[in-house]
């Protein structure tokens, strides 16, 4: 279904089973890219999977979109695409939602103006020097690191805060998606452990590997972080559907930081902050772009 203007309008998108095959054929490039490295293989293999996919999803609706933000609300395996890979989104303002419903809540939730909130996980240096980087673009930031950085710690720094940012390890539990964690101080934050927050943070950054994907169990319930987030009333998260080197990935944030800093709209400053650091033409670099996404209300 499009909506537009106020419009409806159902469109045939072609068989589901057909979208998942190039959804994954469209990630394991990518991944192979981010792991692996450019090669002419891995790059040609992204770019013909993307364009399929692309073709499939958007062909259809083409005449419709125009140069417009969008707002997309997946099913089963389309959760997990990398958007900002596919030529129609490359550098288009693209929001994802588990559904219209939470995307219209989400987008009309006036968000908490507390001071901002940043942190970083042990065994990642990149994600220390991304956070006291950080600083300099969010004056008055509450800063945690090292041993400050534990469970308890960050979980009460999030309750009111406008903007949170978050560099550590973090772990996709397929099995169970409410275990999957961020990696800090005194062990492993469950995505189930953010339900303890009374008000949950307006726009929330997890630089951490897979912290955007979703377990999705029938009725098109998502589970994880996204669901535990969205659910507990915060605005937008940017998250990654992909694994992401650490040092090419503050280079992107921070210049996302900046934009949002200067007024742009998450997944306005997200778009623009992928197209600029995919511009160099290297494919590994647009590779870990396309990994994040917004999710909720950008």
């Amino acid at each position: 279904m499009l909506v537009r203007d106020g419009r409806a309008g159902l469109h045939d998108l072609g068989p589901l089973a057909e979208a998942a095959r190039l959804v994954r054929w469209h990630r394991f490039g990518l991944r192979r890219l981010i792991t692996t490295g450019d090669s002419a293989a891995a790059r040609a293999g992204v770019e013909h999977a993307a364009a399929a996919l692309d073709s499939q999803l958007f062909d259809p609706l083409r005449r419709h979109l125009a140069g417009r933000p969008l707002v997309i609300v997946p099913v089963g395996a389309l959760h997990d695409v990398g958007w900002a890979g596919l030529p129609t989104c490359a550098g288009r303002a693209i929001t994802v939602a588990p559904s219209a419903t939470v995307w219209l809540g989400a987008d009309q939730r006036e968000a908490p103006v507390g001071p901002p909130v940043l942190a970083s996980g042990p065994r990642l240096p990149a994600g220390q020097a991304e956070v006291h980087r950080l600083t300099r673009v969010l004056p008055g930031a509450r800063l945690f690191t090292g041993a400050d950085a534990t469970a308890d710690a960050l979980t009460a720094a999030l309750d009111g805060a406008g903007l949170v940012h978050i560099a550590a390890h973090g772990t996709f539990r397929a099995d169970n998606p409410q275990f999957s964690t961020l990696e800090l101080a005194d062990g492993p934050l469950f995505a189930y452990e953010w339900e303890r927050i009374a008000r949950p943070p307006g726009c929330v950054v997890l630089s951490a590997c897979e912290s955007g994907l979703t377990g999705v169990r029938p009725g098109d319930e998502v589970m994880g972080f996204t669901a535990v987030l969205l659910a507990l009333g915060a605005k937008c998260l940017i998250a990654t559907v992909l694994p992401v080197p650490a040092e090419p990935t503050t280079a992107l944030v921070l210049d996302l930081h900046q934009r949002m800093r200067a007024g742009a709209r998450p997944a306005q400053a997200l778009a623009h902050a992928q197209r600029a650091f995919g511009a160099s033409g290297d494919s590994t670099a647009r590779a870990t772009a396309a990994a994040f996404v917004c999710l909720g209300a950008g």
